[in-house]
Protein backbone atom coordinates (compact mmCIF):
# COMPACT_ATOMS: atom_id res chain seq x y z
CA UNK A 1 0.00 0.00 0.00
CA UNK A 2 1.08 3.55 -0.60
CA UNK A 3 0.91 6.28 1.96
CA UNK A 4 -2.10 5.97 4.22
CA UNK A 5 -4.76 7.09 4.39
CA UNK A 6 -5.86 6.89 0.79
CA UNK A 7 -7.95 9.93 -0.05
CA UNK A 8 -11.19 9.76 -2.00
CA UNK A 9 -14.42 11.75 -1.85
CA UNK A 10 -17.94 10.31 -2.05
CA UNK A 11 -21.39 11.71 -2.76
CA UNK A 12 -24.92 10.43 -2.29
CA UNK A 13 -28.46 11.69 -2.02
CA UNK A 14 -29.66 12.07 1.56
CA UNK A 15 -32.22 9.35 2.28
CA UNK A 16 -30.75 6.84 -0.17
CA UNK A 17 -28.74 3.69 0.44
CA UNK A 18 -25.02 4.06 -0.21
CA UNK A 19 -22.47 1.27 -0.65
CA UNK A 20 -18.77 1.23 -1.42
CA UNK A 21 -16.42 -1.74 -1.68
CA UNK A 22 -12.78 -1.16 -0.77
CA UNK A 23 -10.27 -3.59 -2.33
CA UNK A 24 -7.11 -4.43 -0.38
CA UNK A 25 -4.09 -5.84 -2.20
CA UNK A 26 -1.26 -7.45 -0.26
CA UNK A 27 -3.01 -6.92 3.09
CA UNK A 28 -4.12 -9.64 5.48
CA UNK A 29 -7.56 -8.60 6.77
CA UNK A 30 -7.82 -11.49 9.22
CA UNK A 31 -8.70 -10.42 12.75
CA UNK A 32 -9.12 -6.71 11.99
CA UNK A 33 -12.03 -4.79 13.49
CA UNK A 34 -13.57 -2.21 11.13
CA UNK A 35 -15.35 1.11 11.57
CA UNK A 36 -16.62 3.74 9.12
CA UNK A 37 -17.47 7.14 10.60
CA UNK A 38 -18.79 10.46 9.33
CA UNK A 39 -18.32 13.47 11.60
CA UNK A 40 -19.31 17.15 11.44
CA UNK A 41 -15.63 18.19 11.45
CA UNK A 42 -12.22 16.52 11.38
CA UNK A 43 -11.44 17.58 14.96
CA UNK A 44 -14.81 16.35 16.31
CA UNK A 45 -14.44 13.44 18.76
CA UNK A 46 -17.99 13.44 20.16
CA UNK A 47 -19.56 10.04 20.66
CA UNK A 48 -21.44 8.89 18.78
CA UNK A 49 -20.36 10.34 15.42
CA UNK A 50 -23.08 11.47 13.01
CA UNK A 51 -22.80 8.09 11.29
CA UNK A 52 -20.93 5.03 12.53
CA UNK A 53 -21.04 1.53 11.09
CA UNK A 54 -19.10 -1.59 12.02
CA UNK A 55 -19.42 -5.27 11.19
CA UNK A 56 -22.44 -5.37 13.52
CA UNK A 57 -25.68 -4.68 11.63
CA UNK A 58 -27.44 -1.53 12.91
CA UNK A 59 -30.10 0.86 11.66
CA UNK A 60 -27.27 2.91 10.10
CA UNK A 61 -25.79 0.03 8.10
CA UNK A 62 -22.93 -2.42 8.30
CA UNK A 63 -19.49 -3.41 7.12
CA UNK A 64 -18.95 -6.78 5.42
CA UNK A 65 -15.43 -8.21 5.17
CA UNK A 66 -14.57 -10.85 2.56
CA UNK A 67 -11.22 -12.37 3.53
CA UNK A 68 -10.90 -14.35 0.29
CA UNK A 69 -11.60 -11.42 -2.02
CA UNK A 70 -9.74 -9.03 0.33
CA UNK A 71 -12.60 -6.55 0.31
CA UNK A 72 -14.37 -4.42 2.89
CA UNK A 73 -17.84 -3.27 1.88
CA UNK A 74 -19.48 -0.37 3.70
CA UNK A 75 -23.26 -0.01 3.40
CA UNK A 76 -25.12 2.99 4.79
CA UNK A 77 -28.88 2.71 5.08
CA UNK A 78 -31.32 5.43 4.02
CA UNK A 79 -31.78 6.17 7.74
CA UNK A 80 -28.06 6.97 8.04
CA UNK A 81 -27.87 9.22 4.99
CA UNK A 82 -31.08 11.00 6.03
CA UNK A 83 -29.28 12.06 9.23
CA UNK A 84 -26.70 13.87 7.11
CA UNK A 85 -29.14 16.16 5.31
CA UNK A 86 -27.27 18.46 2.92
CA UNK A 87 -23.57 19.09 3.34
CA UNK A 88 -20.00 17.92 3.04
CA UNK A 89 -18.44 16.21 6.05
CA UNK A 90 -15.25 14.27 6.75
CA UNK A 91 -15.34 10.47 6.88
CA UNK A 92 -12.79 7.77 7.65
CA UNK A 93 -12.52 3.99 7.28
CA UNK A 94 -10.59 2.54 10.22
CA UNK A 95 -9.23 -0.85 11.17
CA UNK A 96 -8.80 -1.59 14.87
CA UNK A 97 -10.11 1.82 15.99
CA UNK A 98 -9.22 2.89 19.51
CA UNK A 99 -6.28 0.48 19.79
CA UNK A 100 -2.52 0.80 19.47
CA UNK A 101 -2.78 -0.69 15.96
CA UNK A 102 -5.53 1.66 14.73
CA UNK A 103 -5.09 2.46 11.03
CA UNK A 104 -6.96 4.93 8.87
CA UNK A 105 -7.15 3.27 5.45
CA UNK A 106 -9.25 5.83 3.62
CA UNK A 107 -10.57 9.30 4.34
CA UNK A 108 -12.00 12.29 2.55
CA UNK A 109 -15.21 14.22 2.15
CA UNK A 110 -18.65 12.61 2.20
CA UNK A 111 -21.10 14.92 0.44
CA UNK A 112 -24.83 14.42 0.78
CA UNK A 113 -27.41 16.36 -1.19
CA UNK A 114 -31.14 16.83 -0.91
CA UNK A 115 -33.20 15.47 -3.77
CA UNK A 116 -36.93 15.41 -4.49
CA UNK A 117 -38.79 12.36 -3.22
CA UNK A 118 -39.75 9.79 -5.89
Amino acid sequence: MGNLPNQVNFATAAGSQWAQTFQFTGVDLTGLAWEFVIRPAVADVAQPPLVKVTTTVTAQGQITVDLTAKTVQVVLTPAATTLLGKGARPYALWSNPGTATATTWCDGVFNSSLVPAP
